[in-house]
């Protein structure tokens, strides 16, 4: 049965998906409670018409008997009062001439009127307009109304920018690690390739006997050697960086000496140490107080930073290996003259299978998960880790580990 592969633009495609297709509903929503404020707002004023148009219509022979009434002459501040005391405070009444001129009233109305009614039949060449005033009510309740709705669409919005968060999350971390792992393999088959072919051929010579002396057997064993650690260290590298992918590897904290530490992770590099051609100083300041760090994990992470090291500096190398305290921490540097590292790579190191510089990457060894390892291991041990450095000039790799206060339980890294 042959299995199919997601490509990262199909995962792409699926995430953009993913987040369209949930808007268009949520548009839909939106332009619905838009037109359902506006179409009630209407139906609102179109109720409030109707019932003041009706009382003005029913108030016409209510007027007319009050005027039969009144002995003296009336005037248009009296059919506005009349109006104005059967009608409620929310209102603005307004008599106006045959003209439309104002009598009484606002000289200046912005709304139409809700409702109207002429005077004629009661002998007055007027006309009384009924307006709202500015639609106060009205305009409050549509934004309460709107208000909820747009509560509403937050929070259908945020729950889609959730969803979508969580999309983008699982999607970059599936395309991350389909390209990691096409990147560890071609890596990892190159630096497999180079140590197995050259002790394939020193086992040939070794077994067809072709050396001179006792003195090239023990080149050639040594070289056997060699290639073998080199071979470990890649398989411990690789083990190590696959189980902090998975959240695997359990670190042992508790107090430790700095001066410990750093005599265990030198142990394994003191013949690449004293070679020709390389000055290394140990610079530790006395009385350090003890650290809260696992051993080995902290011995990884300063093996790795002086391995890197002297993997990019030239062939004459001069590396410092610092230790001081540093407030509540202990710093560690490992300072080197190598080829250094531009300010726009400096995050970049830290990726796993990234070197430093790619025109190099084949001329030295390992696979590009050194300071990936150091990152991750710093940060299970609640330290720090920084870089200065100038293309040219060499870097400065700093790591500061918490001082021991209390012995804390192991944890998971």
């Amino acid at each position: 049965m042959k299995s199919h592969e997601i490509r990262p633009s199909q995962l792409r495609a699926l995430l953009l998906l993913l987040v369209i297709v949930p808007l268009i509903p949520t548009a839909l929503m939106v332009r619905f409670m838009f037109d359902t404020v506006r179409s009630e707002r209407t139906a609102s004023l179109e109720r409030l018409s109707a019932i003041y148009q009706q009382t003005l219509n029913n108030a016409d022979a209510s007027f007319a008997r009050h005027v039969a009434n009144r002995l003296e002459s009336i005037t248009p501040r009296d059919a506005h009062n009349y109006y104005r005391d059967l009608l409620d405070r929310a209102v603005l009444v307004r008599v106006i001439d045959a003209e439309g001129r104002a009598l009484t009233g606002n000289t200046v109305v912005a709304t139409a009127p809700v409702a109207q009614t002429s005077l004629r039949a009661a002998g007055f060449p007027w006309s009384v307009q009924v307006f709202l005033l500015d639609a106060d009510a009205l305009n409050l309740e549509q934004q309460q109304q709107l208000r909820s709705y747009l509560w509403i669409v937050g929070l259908v919005l945020a729950a889609i920018l959730a969803f979508a968060a969580l999309a983008v999350m699982t999607v970059s971390r599936q395309i991350e690690l389909r390209e990691l792992r096409s990147t560890a393999v071609a890596t990892v088959a190159h630096e497999l390739r180079t140590p197995l072919a050259s002790m394939r051929l020193l086992v040939d010579t070794l077994r067809e006997r072709r050396y001179r002396d006792d003195a090239q057997l023990r080149e050639y064993l040594d070289l056997l050697a060699h290639e073998t650690e080199r071979l470990t260290r890649l398989a411990e590298e690789f083990l190590t960086f696959s189980r902090l992918e998975r959240g695997a590897l359990r670190l042992d904290v508790q107090a430790l000496a700095a001066e410990e530490v750093i005599t265990q992770a030198l142990a394994s590099l003191q013949a690449r140490l004293r070679a020709p051609h390389c000055t290394f100083a140990l610079d530790v300041s006395p009385d350090l107080p003890p650290i809260r760090a696992d051993r080995d994990a902290l011995a990884t992470v300063l093996t790795n930073l002086v391995d890197n090291a002297l993997k990019y500096t030239g062939a004459e190398k001069r590396l410092t290996l610092r230790a001081r305290a540093v407030g509540e921490c202990v710093a560690f540097e490992v300072v080197d003259n190598g080829i250094g590292i531009p300010a726009t790579e400096r995050r970049a190191i830290f990726k796993p299978f990234h070197q430093a510089d790619a025109k190099l990457s084949r001329r030295r060894e390992g696979i590009g998960l050194g300071l990936s390892i150091v990152q991750r291991l710093v940060t299970a041990l609640r330290g720090r880790i920084e870089v200065e450095s100038e293309p040219g000039r060499g870097s400065v790799f700093r790591v500061t580990i918490p001082i021991a206060r209390n012995s804390p339980p192991a944890i998971a890294a």
